[in-house]
């Protein structure tokens, strides 16, 4: 793990090189089109015409450009990348149903009380690479949701990882370690910790489990014995992407919480 005092410069030079390569692409920060694909449809069905929304960690938007098209929102949406906000504020808006912003801004300084009816992050805390500053972040976006509003953490857990890793060991491959600029985020810590801060667990949804067992255990075990190179974004990922969900086997995945009234 990157040292407390480093660590914001790693994770803002990762994300400086990504906004390079892929500008207003929807691939900056994921180039699995089907995990991207799937994020924001299920974002989008938790999501309701007519709420007030903040989402912590928009990246250069894409994302929150496609969940607008499909629902009515006020959405307020920061970033603590210069270089990707500055994206996210060029992104076309032709489609947007609702109200959409993007702004500067940093989770650990967040500082709005009550003011939001769902507060939503994509791969966001996993960047705070502490596990105080992900209590911190955590704390911040409970205190910025109205009474009987719901966090929704679209991020990566450590058991999904542990689960995907002990499948690729059982057919011989090599563990998938966390990426060089995230913690991933752990169940046992942030139930409790967001229950002390007044919400309550409501759901956990592995809605990429089953396109990880395909594309991440079976596709590359059966290309190793027929000695051939994986194909990215391919027929095989496809197929398993539209499968329904079955079992723990993606780091990725979404939590639910929902603040007492």
């Amino acid at each position: 793990m990157a040292k407390k005092k480093n660590y914001t410069i790693l994770v803002k030079e990762h994300y400086r090189k990504q906004a390079r390569q892929h500008k207003t692409a929807l691939t900056s920060t994921m180039l699995d089109h089907n995990n991207r694909r799937l994020e924001i449809a299920n974002l989008i069905a938790l999501l309701r015409d007519g709420d007030k929304c903040l989402e912590v960690g928009c990246g250069n938007g894409a994302a929150s450009i496609e969940i607008s098209k499909a629902r009515k929102l006020d959405l307020s949406c920061f970033d603590f990348s210069s270089d990707l906000i500055k994206l996210a504020k060029s992104q076309p808006l032709k489609g947007v149903r609702g109200k959409i912003k993007f702004d500067s801004g940093d989770v650990l300084n967040l500082n709005i009380k009550n003011a939001y009816d769902v507060v939503f992050t994509e791969r966001c805390i996993i960047n705070l690479m502490d596990w105080n500053d992900q209590k911190k972040a955590l704390t911040n976006m409970s205190k910025a949701l109205k009474g009987g509003g719901r966090l929704i953490l679209l991020e990566a857990f450590s058991d999904g990882l542990e689960s995907l890793n002990k499948a690729r060991q059982e057919v011989g491959l090599d563990a998938v370690p966390p990426a060089y600029h995230n913690l991933h985020l752990k169940k046992e810590l942030v139930i409790p910790h967001l229950a002390s801060c007044g919400l309550e667990f409501a759901e956990e949804n592995n809605f990429l489990s089953s396109h990880y067992f395909g594309s991440r255990v079976l596709y590359p075990a059966l290309a190793r014995v027929a000695n051939k190179e994986i194909v990215p974004n391919g027929s095989f990922d496809q197929f398993f992407a539209n499968l329904p969900p079955i079992g723990n086997f993606s780091h990725i995945k979404i939590l639910v919480f929902k603040k007492s009234k």
